[in-house]
């Protein structure tokens, strides 16, 4: 019997900034508690939970819902909502840019991501994933539309 169930890690949801500070809250906590402060226990496990929580897109075909939410050790928090059907997977080319600024100069740093969304029947539109490489997102979209059963088109292709 095959499952109706589909759980997918979208992204991290803390940003990498807020990770790194949580990590090394983390580690200080830890350095404190070993020299005898009883104080930081409660700060030691802030960096394990910022690290260890993600978002989260969950399908139950058999009853039709899903659910988009915060999973944090493998346990989604989010309401169950109604599925009114999935139409298609498309995969897109987006161009971000950030700017660096300091004093006497200012950089603009462009990149490249490809990000995977899945469109409802009601027009709702779900971030499924992201990533730099084109060869990594197609694989792992293929699978997503492998698993659903549903159509995937490409759109990585089409100049923006």
């Amino acid at each position: 019997m095959e499952t109706e169930f589909y759980s997918y890690k979208t992204g991290h949801y803390f940003r990498t900034s807020t990770r790194f500070s949580g990590w090394i809250a983390t580690i200080l906590s830890f350095m404190l508690v070993l020299n005898g402060s009883v104080a930081t226990w409660f700060f030691l496990p802030v960096g394990i939970l910022i690290q260890f929580t993600f978002n989260r897109v969950e399908f139950d075909l058999l009853n039709r819902l899903y659910r988009e939410g915060i999973s944090l050790f493998g346990l989604t928090f989010g309401k169950m909502l109604h599925l009114p059907g999935i139409e298609f997977l498309y995969l897109n080319r987006n161009n971000y840019s950030q700017v660096a600024e300091s004093r006497g100069s200012m950089s603009r740093f462009q990149r490249v991501k490809y990000d995977g969304y899945i469109k409802l029947a009601d027009n709702t539109k779900l971030h499924l994933l992201q990533e730099e490489s084109r060869e990594k997102a197609l694989q792992r979209i293929e699978k997503i539309a492998a698993d659903l059963g549903i159509v995937f088109r490409d759109r990585s292709t089409i100049m923006q």
